[in-house]
């Protein structure tokens, strides 16, 4: 047996994908962007659960990728996950119609919502309903959290010891610690690939 035989017989099968038209995917993101609520982490958690588990449109691995582009990135973190997301499957045209279906309808949303609130952001209603759509949002965000921590993590001691570390230490200083999490990044790329030289 070869090294390249090796290769093969070791490496683990990547799931099948199940096919979808690039207008299943922009409605997907169209609904998403009309009815998904509670940040970024809470959609994120509905790409994962639909797309990923539920729908099998897009790979784990994927969507694994996408995330942590989307994470390194500047700017909307759902956003670019689903441009990323329709990229995978379509490239840039479907990049520019997932985008444009997910954000537009967010974006007509709250001018709707601002221009209602500064005519009756006075009422005891209008409070009422903007105090019961932030509690909700808390407990989806909590949820989404949970899982994306989970899914990202998984059962990797190093990784929850960095996690546990970094998050402890952003809410002591209440700023996050550019150095710190560069150097988290240098030790699980010195711990899982060290250098030959080590």
């Amino acid at each position: 047996m070869d090294a390249h035989q090796t290769v093969e017989a070791t490496a683990t099968p990547t799931p099948e994908r199940v096919p979808s038209t690039l207008w299943q995917l922009v409605r997907y993101f169209l609904r998403l962007g009309m009815l998904g609520f509670g940040g970024p982490v809470a959609l994120v958690g509905y790409m994962q659960r639909d797309l990923v588990e539920g729908r099998k449109w897009i790979a784990e691995a994927d969507y694994k990728e996408g995330l942590a582009l989307a994470q390194l990135s500047p700017g909307p973190l759902a956003a670019q996950l689903a441009m990323y997301l329709g990229y995978v499957r379509y490239r840039i045209l479907g990049a520019t119609l997932v985008g444009l279906a997910f954000i537009w309808p967010s974006f007509l949303m709250v001018v709707a919502l601002g221009w209602l609130y500064t005519l009756y952001g006075g009422l005891p209603w209008m409070q009422a309903v903007f105090y019961g759509v932030g509690a909700s949002v808390i407990g989806i965000i909590a949820h989404s959290a949970y899982k994306l921590t989970t899914s990202t993590i998984g059962r990797d001691p190093l990784l929850w010891v960095i996690y546990l570390v970094t998050a402890l230490v952003t809410i002591i200083t209440q700023s996050e610690q550019v150095l710190l999490f560069l150097a988290a990044g240098v030790l699980v790329w010195l711990v899982k690939t060290p250098p030959r030289a080590l």
